[in-house]
């Protein structure tokens, strides 16, 4: 993977990530489960369906507004998951390798139109009020993110010092016959916001779906 690609992604996960307000309360020992995931994997991993809410403009003001959309829907859900049954919110960028045909500048990242969605988990029989767009034409609204074969690996530290868990996963992939066909996602299990948590202490599922190349 191009060094551009992962200062591109690490940059982009900062705006984002910058813009949450929730506060995130899982316990250390919940977090256990996913220790063995220091280590990349790839596996199948079914479909799941999520309240989803798409952006595409400048990161430094849709992104965060698709973020403000997403938390204030969900937590007005009846019936929702509450508290540790709550899963992970979690984002996918998508256009990043032609954003690598002119590498930007931190400058230019924060002006520059970015695509993608930012998402929470749902159950399958969580009702959904009519999806209404808010002032910026932001709409949370139901989905099925599609998954199959995915390699993953766990990030525990900063979004800055990600770059050689990115290129560790990207290694493991092209090792093992495979090769990346979406689009780059991020399962943020502790991070900004998580109460008493410096960036050190941030817990990061970095995730691509593959398929083997013929």
């Amino acid at each position: 993977m191009k060094s551009q690609w992962i200062v591109l992604i690490v940059v982009a996960v900062i705006l984002v990530v910058g813009g949450l307000v929730l506060t995130l309360t899982r316990k250390s020992h919940d977090l256990d489960s996913y220790l063995p995931l220091k280590e990349p994997r790839i596996r199948a991993r079914a479909d799941e369906r999520v309240l989803e809410v798409a952006f595409s403009g400048p990161a430094d003001t849709v992104i965060k507004e698709a973020y403000s959309v997403l938390f204030k829907t969900y937590f007005g859900l009846k019936g929702r998951p509450k508290g540790p049954a709550m899963k992970p919110p979690k984002a996918r960028y998508a256009d990043i390798a032609a954003a690598l045909a002119a590498p930007p500048s931190v400058e230019e990242l924060k002006i520059r139109d970015w695509t993608g969605s930012v998402a929470i988990p749902i159950p399958e029989d969580l009702a959904l009020p009519e999806a209404r767009p808010d002032s910026e034409g932001l709409v949370a609204r139901a989905a099925i993110w599609k998954y199959g074969e995915v390699a993953e690996i766990l990030h525990l530290g900063s979004y800055e010092s990600e770059p050689p868990t990115i290129e560790r996963l990207a290694k493991y992939i092209a090792e093992r016959g495979y090769k990346i066909v979406g689009d780059h996602e991020e399962e943020y299990l502790r991070g900004p916001g998580t109460l008493f948590v410096a960036p050190k202490g941030y817990w990061t599922i970095i995730r691509y779906r593959v398929e083997k190349v013929r």
